[in-house]
């Protein structure tokens, strides 16, 4: 018997927030391409509050309530794993904590993000130096890509072990191999939705359009070519 277990909104945030977060990772020692960098980490970023507010109102499996993040669900995950006889319907506690952790790290990251830029090319004094906000950016967006990485070998082992439930099926279409109830959504996750998609991309367009302190990125060329000169 198949189940609705993923719905539409959690499975489009799933692919956008992969698609972005790796395109923002690609471009983000290339100078050349500072604008898309900013533009789909802005995307990124408003992807995961929306993802955010979700979790908190959002439909069964969707909504953090479903999330076994327990040190009993843990050690029970663990213990029952190879032997099939609990089976998760939504995030099992493994995947809950992980997922729980892509979303910090991710909303760490394109924060730390905005606030670099703001702070290099407005000029504006936040009160955080330059430097520790460079090492909060690349550090949390390291941490995302580690637990996204445990993300896929997690799917890969549910692929290998419990094959039979369709866990990397149901991120395609939705629907797991399993007797539970369905996921649905209501009249206000339907509106929530429209915005979830126009948002992220709006803000995808004002982070591209973002002006780059090109004075200080010349006298560090300049500084370089210097030092060049001189050895």
């Amino acid at each position: 018997m198949k189940t609705y277990i993923w719905t539409f909104p959690t499975r489009i945030f799933h692919w956008l927030l992969a698609i972005g977060f790796t395109t923002a990772y690609i471009l983000g020692n290339s100078d050349n391409l500072e604008n898309l960098h900013f533009a789909f980490g802005a995307f990124v970023g408003i992807l995961l509050i929306f993802r955010l507010l979700f979790g908190l109102f959002g439909p069964m499996y969707s909504n953090f309530r479903d999330f076994p993040i327990s040190l009993k669900s843990q050690k029970e995950f663990i213990t029952t794993y190879f032997s099939k006889t609990k089976i998760y319907a939504g995030h099992n506690p493994a995947a809950s904590v992980v997922m729980l952790l892509i979303l910090i790290v991710g909303l760490v990251c394109g924060i730390s993000g905005y606030l670099l830029y703001t702070s290099g090319n407005n000029g504006l004094n936040i009160g955080i130096s330059e430097d520790f906000l460079e090492e909060s950016h690349e550090v949390s967006a390291n941490l995302f890509l580690i637990f996204a990485g445990i993300h896929l070998l997690g799917i890969l082992a549910d692929v290998l072990f419990h094959s039979k439930t369709g866990t990397l099926q149901s991120i395609f279409t939705g629907y797991k191999n399993i007797e539970t109830n369905s996921a649905r959504l209501n009249g206000f996750h339907k509106v929530f939705i429209l915005f979830w998609l126009i948002i992220p991309f709006y803000f995808f367009y004002l982070a591209y359009g973002l002006q780059i302190n090109t004075k200080e990125k010349k006298s560090e060329n300049n500084e370089y070519y210097e030092q060049d000169d001189d050895e």
